[in-house]
């Protein structure tokens, strides 16, 4: 994709303007994966800013497609993007899932269905919410969202606020004081 239009999609982005058709079938042909994932992660932040909402043991909804025409057409309160082919494509479909659905849509990654390290990625290609098994570990998931340099915010499965977590504690913080190798 040419800079100008690169620049062009970054404007309407951040002026909020919903993406046309065209403006999608460029975003999905793009092949600068960190790009399309910087811009996602600014529409995430811009609504959501640090918080990732997360369930334990809440329903896996059934994947949906990725492809554009169906995401300019979505009007679900929650959308899961498929696995695909390989991480790439998956992230790929997580960024125009958050860049092409209304502000409104919950975009999800779920630890079954794309595993964790899939998922603490998506989390900053676009994903909002987190689905968990039921058998996950609390503690696990937080630092999970943590990991990723967000906030977590556990919900029930109807997205009422269960836990409001603290943010997590900046790297340069975290690496102040060396690691107890040795108890």
């Amino acid at each position: 994709m040419d800079p100008a239009r690169k620049w062009e999609l970054e404007k309407k982005v951040s002026d909020g303007v919903r993406l046309a058709h065209d403006d999608g079938c460029a975003l999905a042909e793009c092949d600068d994966l960190s790009w399309l994932g910087r811009l996602a992660h600014g529409r995430r932040a811009g609504r959501y800013g640090d918080r990732v909402t997360f369930v334990i043991g809440g329903p896996v909804l059934a994947p949906a497609p990725t492809d554009v025409d169906r995401l300019l057409g979505a009007a679900a309160e929650a959308y899961l993007p498929e696995p695909a082919a390989s991480p790439a494509e998956s992230l790929r479909g997580f960024a125009l899932a958050r860049l092409l659905l209304d502000d409104g849509v919950h975009i999800a990654a779920s630890l079954p269905l794309h595993g964790t390290a899939l998922a603490q990625l998506a989390l900053n290609f676009g994903a909002d919410d987190l689905v968990c098994p039921a058998d996950a570990n609390r503690e696990d998931v937080v630092n999970l969202i943590w990991d990723a340099g967000l906030r977590p915010v556990e919900r029930d499965a109807g997205y009422a606020v269960v836990r409001d977590y603290d943010p997590p504690v900046p790297l340069a913080e975290r690496r102040a004081e060396p690691q107890r190798i040795w108890a």
